[in-house]
């Protein structure tokens, strides 16, 4: 899997974490937006229009890494 540091902006992600308000299980998908200013374990993605904010740890590449 690519390192955390390396996603870039646009990057759809899978969200692996724990259901959340509004979350739909058919539509696991995210786009990535940009990391939190206090380091690397949260980012911020958007999920059905709305931003959100996560851990890093609850997500995963959408496609296989290469």
């Amino acid at each position: 899997m690519k390192r955390v540091e390396e996603f870039l902006e646009g990057l759809e992600l899978k969200y692996t974490g724990s259901a959340f308000a509004g979350f739909i299980e058919d539509n696991p998908f995210v786009t990535f937006l940009g990391y939190d200013s206090n380091g690397w374990s949260h980012i911020w993605v958007k999920y059905c229009g709305k931003p959100i904010y996560m851990s890093v740890h609850d997500v995963e590449l959408s496609y296989p890494a290469v």
